[in-house]
């Protein structure tokens, strides 16, 4: 964007999707199927409504199997954004770059990530607007990495202010067990912090197993105390 934010903040399968055709209908979208009733259709108007249905999808794993009674849209948000998967692109090294970036966002949207069914070592904690955090204080969770795990990956997401740029500025801080420190959206040796987007996330790929705190701290609040959504999902 103009403000350099991150968009898109996640991608949907939008080629030759089979879809529903209506009766009325007097062409074949991008490709006539079998059954009159359904056709071959592409774009974002395939895209789009995949990407609503898995939001339905994950808000109802989150009222019936989490316990959230009104998710709010910062976790599904979270949600949405923690599953998705890198597209790696079609060269090497990949034309796409690392994720986040301005090719995909986060990745290609995956239901499946969060709601599992999950391996031995799967899991996925959310946490949804549970506390405000003014400039200054910060917020602990921590998570335990068992032995064999391959991936952790921490998705923070706030509903910010409207207003030209970031508003409210919220940093996402994963400390390993081995003594390492990780930020938000920020290559894994770097000591910078975003300072541009209200989506952070860091993505630890074969992380040493014992005990990891996740802080989300309050770098700037130019408003009202920022409540948040965390996702921590370890597979």
């Amino acid at each position: 964007t103009l403000d350099h934010r991150i968009k898109p903040d996640v991608v949907a399968p939008g080629t030759f999707i089979l879809s529903t055709r209506s009766r009325d209908s007097s062409g074949d979208g991008w490709g006539a199927s079998p059954d009159p009733l359904y056709f071959f259709e592409g774009g974002t108007s395939m895209a789009t409504p995949l990407v609503a249905g898995c939001v339905a999808v994950l808000r109802a794993f989150a009222i019936k199997q989490k316990g959230v009674k009104k998710p709010s849209a910062a976790l599904i948000k979270a949600m949405l954004i923690n599953g998705a998967r890198n597209i790696g692109g079609q060269y090497v090294p990949s034309e796409a770059g690392v994720i986040p970036n301005v090719n995909q966002g986060f990745g290609r949207v995956d239901v499946a990530a969060v709601v599992g069914p999950f391996g031995p070592n799967g899991m996925v904690m959310i946490q949804d607007e549970a506390a405000a955090l003014d400039t200054g204080e910060e917020q602990k969770s921590t998570v335990n990495v068992p032995v064999g795990a391959t991936s952790l990956k921490v998705t923070l997401v706030w509903t910010d202010p409207p207003g030209e740029g970031l508003q409210n500025d919220l940093d996402l801080i994963v400390g390993g067990a081995s003594g390492s420190e990780r930020h938000g959206n920020q290559p894994a040796n770097a000591t910078a912090f975003d300072r541009t987007n209200n989506v952070e996330q860091v993505l630890w790929d074969h992380p040493t197993s014992g005990q990891v705190n996740i802080r989300v701290r309050a770098f700037r609040v130019a408003q009202f105390p920022q409540s948040y959504a965390l996702v921590v999902r370890i597979s």
